[in-house]
């Protein structure tokens, strides 16, 4: 683990990361995203932004785990159909 510095939304935050560059990224999509809904609700503070932006990360992580479980049966039902085929 090392310990690194990001900026988001103008705000400087010490971590630590495992892997710098992933981290370094993760702190960029979250300013950019606080960034968009700021300039459609530029009264909102950054702590409203922060979460706005935490619900959005969270919809697209639950959909990409919904879409990673229907790939795992597709998998499944691939290799039976494999398998009956070797036999």
């Amino acid at each position: 683990m090392e310990k690194i510095d990001v900026n988001v939304y103008g705000d400087s935050y010490p971590l630590r990361s495992g892997r710098r560059e992933l981290t370094e990224k993760a702190a960029r999509d979250v300013d950019g995203v606080m960034r968009l809904f700021a300039e459609k609700a530029p009264t909102f503070g950054s702590a409203k932004l922060g979460v706005l932006a935490a619900i959005q990360f969270a919809e697209k992580k639950i959909e990409l785990e919904e879409e990673m479980a229907s790939l795992r049966q597709i998998i499944a039902r691939l290799n039976v159909l494999i398998g009956q085929n070797l036999q």
